[in-house]
């Protein structure tokens, strides 16, 4: 098979990429690499700081745009998947100059639960915390709907006329509301040709047949919303002009002075790019739209997605001054080369780990699921990932992997359902806040030397309550919910009868989580990343929920 990457997986690009792209801008960039986020190399003083992240493989976004003028500090997590709590907690500190921080999120499951936990830490240790959430993708979900439109491009320009209007003094109030006006006036539609591929195995998120586009594509890799026959740029340009366009009905379409952003995918040449920006313009003022401003560039990439992203954003005088505004970050205009040297280190923040610390005996069953999730982890891991990756951006497997390969490290000494929960914590995404609530929530039920039938129900109800509540998830969203809700009802049934053992328990509701996820194969997902390619999952069941009855056949496994 002909290799498509110079590295040989996700953890490697990620590694040698931030460091040489904090080498070459060591004027400008600190690295911080554990937990891992960037900082501006001189810090700026009294103002209030911005903060954005996500996932890695959209670069430049966001580190490209920590800087004079726009963001302070960045926080690039996997590769499609949300930094960790964790990871946004102590950039969020490091930040902080004492008039609090703006959190720039966009719109997706993961990145919203770890930025949303994150804030909470920050305030409650005495830090003003603001977030704004971009959700311009208008194929992806009707506005206002739950989980709601995905957060793309629109990001960039929320992170410029902030950081611009920051840098002169706004406060965090100020900032929020403005940033709000920007993510209301903005919307955005991808199309494109081929998926990207993953640095670990070369595989692509979708395939497409000959003659085909996919229309309505996220930038974690999602398949489009529509799958159309491929048209002529013209036919293009107008059939995505006319959704962005329907879509601001109710404001008199695309009216008023108007910035443009024509965005690479990460493999499209800069003439097709150029091409788009003619064919778009040239629309745009037959339509009678005044375009005062444009940017024709990758500013949000999908790895190496050939695609293409359209923005607009109707501005007024205000936005236009801020938009205007002198900016030096790396990736804001072309940057001249520069030798490489050492990153220069930014100041560490080390958490408070808040993971459970039992001095006393734990039952040895609990340590024997442990060791049979993490077996499960490397039997199954490849599976549910594919799985992950015919419904959503097939992340899963991946970070199922970083998980056992943490808990290996961090299992020393108390609840290893805490070390697990822990190890689940630090990827970030939304599977790992999922899980590690789920354990924590469990473990609370299984602390002690001795451990009944009916504690582990209760563990059972305690992490699927923990989970429901976090994410807001129901049964029927096609979530992990959909087997933990059955797993716990059947738990408690058998753990009410007379013959009750911990066996039965568990194994009652591994076989209720397991009927579950199988039928999660015919639902249409509400919740999470798999909601955005809708009917296109139908057929496959949801890897979290099956992973759950995974992990639950394990427990049984532990106590049979």
């Amino acid at each position: 098979m002909t290799r498509r990457h110079f590295v040989a997986d996700n953890a490697e690009a990620i590694e040698r990429g931030l460091a040489g792209y904090c080498a070459l801008h060591a004027d400008r960039l600190a690295l911080q690499t554990d937990p891992r986020y960037v900082l501006r190399a001189v810090p700026a003083t009294d103002k209030v700081a911005l903060l954005s992240g996500g996932g890695s493989g959209h670069e430049p976004l966001h580190v490209g745009f920590v800087g004079t003028g726009m963001l302070d500090a960045a926080v690039p997590g996997e590769v499609f998947s949300s930094p960790s709590a964790a990871q946004v907690r102590a950039a969020t500190l490091a930040a902080d100059h004492g008039r609090g921080v703006l959190h720039i999120v966009k719109n997706y499951t993961g990145d919203v639960i770890n930025f949303r936990l994150a804030a909470e830490a920050c305030r409650a240790a005495g830090v003003d915390v603001a977030t704004v959430v971009v959700d311009d993708d208008v194929p992806s979900a009707v506005r206002g709907s739950v989980p709601g439109r995905r957060g793309t491009v629109a990001t960039v320009v929320v992170e410029k006329i902030c950081g611009a209007a920051a840098e002169a003094g706004l406060g965090l109030s100020e900032l929020a509301t403005l940033g709000q006006r920007v993510v209301d006036r903005a919307r955005s539609v991808g199309v494109a040709l081929t998926a990207g591929t993953s640095y670990s195995s070369d595989d692509s998120a979708f395939t497409l047949a000959e003659g085909k586009l996919e229309f309505g594509v996220g930038i974690h890799g999602e398949r489009g919303t529509d799958r159309i026959t491929a048209e002529d740029l013209p036919s293009l340009v107008r059939r995505c002009l006319d959704l962005l366009a329907a879509d601001l009905a109710d404001t008199g379409g695309i009216v008023g002075p108007q910035l443009l952003l024509v965005n690479g995918l990460g493999a499209t040449t800069s003439l097709e790019l150029s091409a788009v920006y003619g064919e778009v313009a040239a629309q745009l003022a037959d339509r009678g739209v005044e375009l005062v401003r444009a940017v024709v560039d990758d500013l949000v990439t999908s790895l190496d997605m050939r695609g293409v992203s359209l923005t607009l954003v109707r501005l007024d005088d205000e936005l236009l001054r801020w938009w205007d505004a002198p900016c030096d970050a790396p990736a804001w205009r072309p940057a001249d080369a520069r030798p490489g040297v050492a990153p220069r280190p930014a100041p560490a923040v080390t958490p408070t780990s808040t993971a459970g610390q039992e001095s006393h005996r734990v039952d040895p069953r609990v340590a024997r699921w442990v060791e049979g999730i993490l077996g499960v982890i490397a039997a199954h891991a490849d599976e549910l990932g594919e799985l992950d990756r015919r419904a959503g951006d097939g992340d899963f497997g991946d970070n199922l992997r970083t998980v056992a390969q943490r808990c290996r490290v961090t299992a020393a000494d108390g609840n290893p359902l805490h070390r697990l929960a822990e190890a689940c914590s630090s990827i970030g995404g939304t599977s790992g806040p999922m899980l590690a609530v789920w354990f924590s929530g469990i473990a609370r039920h299984l602390g002690g030397a001795v451990i009944g039938a009916s504690d582990l129900a209760d563990g059972l109800q305690a992490g699927t309550d923990a989970v429901r509540e976090l994410g807001g998830a129901a049964p029927g969203d096609r979530t992990m919910v959909d087997a933990m809700v059955p797993a716990v009802d059947a738990a408690r049934r058998a753990a009410g009868q007379p013959e009750a053992t911990q066996y039965l328990v568990l194994e009652a509701a591994r076989m209720g989580a397991e009927a579950a996820a199988a039928s999660t194969a015919d639902l249409v997902a509400r919740r999470g990343r798999a909601s955005y390619v809708g009917e296109a999952a139908r057929g496959t069941a949801d890897p979290g929920a099956v992973a759950i009855s995974l992990f639950l056949a394990a427990g049984a496994d532990a106590w049979s």
